[in-house]
């Protein structure tokens, strides 16, 4: 953005009164120009939306992952997946994204290399709305999303590696968007309103005359002014457990702006991380926040200016989401560390109207002690319960080594996705979701700030603290009942003695009764600040400790009592990405469809719940599983990533018969991807799990 300006034109002041009256009002019709109003409107977003529209997502992600509770939920290799593959005037064309009825495109992200990084020109893109045969738009989709084309910055601009598109395309009957060559890394936001809502459909003509809104907002975008209402200011030293405290004006009130400057202290990074600010509107507390994680400033002072947040290179910074409330409302800042701080603040406060759609401010925050970076899990950014709206997300991770730390996908669950144990949105990786991408390992040249996007802190090769943040405005996600909101810990280097220090900020709007999963922390904010030192001293220690399986029966130490002639152990080497349980599988490679191996786990006296952990892989083949002549499951281990079966497969419920499980694992064929290792596919078996009441009794 640019510097700050004082006052605004004419023009502008023109331009905020329709925004407002016809915001406010709810129009009835969605439109280019409706829809770009939105995207700077702060007053609005504070409003639970009256047009019940869905937050929804399309993405490459590797569709090998179908349940949390089945193999493959946290496959890699998420770039090459499609909805399906359709022929138009004698072409392919790989369908990315369809949705029928009324809907916006609302954020498209594409890796701007495809299939290596020497090819910088990729595919087209064809956008087909309202069932047209003919596209709306067709143009090469990197020039598209890094702002080469007709959308111009700051609505499309390219980042590290990658572009981001935030022009709204509105359709009426639908959408469908594909790539004329096979499908590459991208993700697609767009919002699926109810049917029979107005919205009219995009159209070259409708965004040429646009023209004087798309110039207007991207100014908005770009240069920040000052907040209208009444301001505050404080500045004083504060002493370990003391605090500032702005008590807001009584009634329909809301905060416009703050500003926050911390000085006079001998250790920044710490005093960033243990001067924690905190609000309470209408009798609850909505903020809990190191003020450092707060800003995307951890571990450092670092500038940077994105649509809700900044920070200056002198170290002032800016909130400007507005928090309205109703009756009354309080900002605190508290200093939780070992030494006196100098905090200068100011608030602006403004009237603002509280209706029945309005919601308050949250920022929920979160740290863990380090985290081993295998097994694999999602790491959960906020659970709650009522009504809201996810509008913005920071990440920080501190990382010891040089190299790629970030390779989770979002998974995000909104209302009955949660029944249905799938979200809504599922994406390619942690970079993506920030709207750069990997291919190399990053340095503190691909640092950016965009309006919606910031790769705020780089370590050097990623080495020390990276920290990622992401504001949603056209992309929010509003739920009416629940959300769940996970992000998978996922790392290059896959082992139990390997470890990162995550924290994480969640922003979002809530209604007045909403609950959720983030307690306040100061134990870990008053904590000394984590570094790379004591991450390696943690490595050090846990090295040569040995991953093994609570409960587990490893497979490797067990005879195979019966088997088909043609399987083979220890045939071949079992490629592994990360660690298996007491070091070692049991080595198995199968050649004929009918081929099978038995084990016999005996000394069993009751009924047990049955898990079996496995390998996948490219050289993996599909399987049939039998417990005493019963069969319980049938798994395709065929994965494009060496790892295991993550969660476990399940056996199920299995009585025994003369005081044993007869496990028979038979070799039904391959995934037409799977590559033989000399006329055979593998089967390399980590542990079996018995779960029974045994040992209780």
């Amino acid at each position: 953005m640019k510097k700050q300006t004082i006052t605004i034109d004419l023009s502008l002041i023109i331009f905020f009164f329709y925004l407002g009256t016809g915001l406010y009002a709810q129009e009835a019709e969605v439109n280019i120009s409706t829809l770009l109003e939105e995207m700077v409107d702060r007053d609005l977003i504070t409003q639970f939306p009256t047009s019940n529209y869905q937050s929804k997502q399309a993405s490459s992600y590797n569709r090998e992952s179908v349940s949390p509770d089945l193999p493959g939920w946290f496959a890699d290799s998420d770039g090459v997946s499609y909805e399906k593959v359709e022929e138009v005037n004698g072409k392919k064309e790989w369908v990315l994204m369809e949705d029928i009825g009324p809907g916006v495109i609302t954020k498209i992200w594409a890796v701007c290399f495809y299939y290596g990084l020497d090819n910088t020109e990729g595919a087209n893109i064809n956008i087909y709305l309202d069932g047209n045969p003919k596209p709306v738009i067709s143009t090469n989709f990197f020039d598209l999303v890094q702002g080469n084309d007709f959308v111009k910055p700051p609505f499309a601009d390219k980042s590290a590696r990658a572009g981001n598109l935030y022009f709204p395309i509105p359709y009426a009957k639908g959408c469908k968007i594909t790539m004329d060559k096979k499908a590459f890394y991208n993700i697609i936001n767009y919002r699926k309103y109810p049917l029979g809502s107005k919205v009219k459909t995009f159209t070259m003509e409708d965004f040429e005359k646009a023209s004087k809104v798309r110039t207007e907002v991207g100014k908005i975008l770009t240069e920040s002014t000052i907040p209208k209402g009444i301001k505050k200011e404080q500045e004083k030293s504060i002493a370990p457990l003391e605090s500032i405290t702005f008590d807001l004006p009584k009634g329909n009130n809301s905060i416009q702006e703050f500003q926050i400057k911390l000085s006079s202290t001998s250790d920044m990074a710490q005093a960033l991380r243990s001067v924690v600010l905190q609000s309470n509107f209408d009798g609850n507390e909505t903020i809990w926040v190191p003020v450092g994680d707060f800003f995307n400033n951890v571990g450092k002072i670092q500038s940077y200016d994105m649509w809700e947040r900044s920070v200056t290179k002198d170290g002032n910074m800016k909130c400007r989401w507005v928090m309205p409330y109703k009756n009354s409302g309080q900002l605190v800042v508290k200093n939780l560390g070992k030494e006196k701080v100098k905090i200068k603040m100011s608030v602006t406060t403004k009237r603002m109207k509280w209706t029945p759609n309005s919601m308050h401010f949250y920022a929920t925050w979160q740290m863990d002690d380090p985290t081993p970076t295998f097994p694999l899990f999602d790491y959960n950014f906020l659970s709650a319960r009522g009504k809201g709206v996810i509008v913005g997300d920071e990440w920080s991770v501190l990382n010891p080594i040089e190299g790629w730390w970030g390779e989770g996908d979002e998974k995000i669950y909104i209302d009955d996705d949660l029944e249905r144990n799938f979200p809504s949105h599922f994406g390619t990786g942690t970079e993506d979701y920030y709207g750069w991408a990997g291919g190399v390992v990053p340095t503190p040249s691909d640092q950016f700030s965009k309006p919606f996007l910031g790769n705020i802190i780089v370590g050097e090769k990623s080495k020390g603290y990276n920290v990622c943040s992401r504001t949603r405005v056209l992309d929010a996600i509003p739920f009416k009942s629940q959300i769940k909101f996970d992000m998978e810990s996922s790392c290059g280097k896959r082992s139990k003695s390997h470890f990162l220090q995550y924290a994480q900020t969640t922003f979002w709007y809530g209604a007045p009764g909403v609950t959720h999963n983030k307690p306040a922390l100061p134990s870990f904010a008053s904590a000394k600040l984590p570094s790379i030192k004591d991450l390696e001293m943690k490595i050090v220690k846990a090295k040569g400790s040995q991953y093994v399986v609570d409960g587990a029966l490893e497979a490797e130490i067990l005879p195979i009592v019966d088997k088909s002639a043609t399987v083979k152990e220890d045939f071949s080497e079992i490629p592994m990405w990360g660690e298996i349980s007491s070091g070692a599988l049991k080595n198995i490679w199968f050649e004929e469809p009918g081929d099978f191996a038995e084990f016999n786990i005996t000394e069993q006296f009751e009924t047990s719940q049955i898990y079996l952990c496995t390998a996948v892989g490219p050289n993996s083949g599909e399987f049939d599983i039998y417990v005493n002549g019963v069969k319980k499951n049938s798994q395709d281990l065929y994965s494009k990533h060496e790892g295991v079966t993550n969660p476990y497969l399940v056996l199920g419920e299995c009585e025994p018969v003369n005081n044993a499980f007869v496990i028979r694992i038979q070799f039904v064929g391959n995934n037409k991807e799977a590559k033989m290792t000399n006329n055979k596919f593998a089967l390399g078996v980590d542990f079996f799990l018995i779960k029974n009441n045994f040992l209780k009794n």
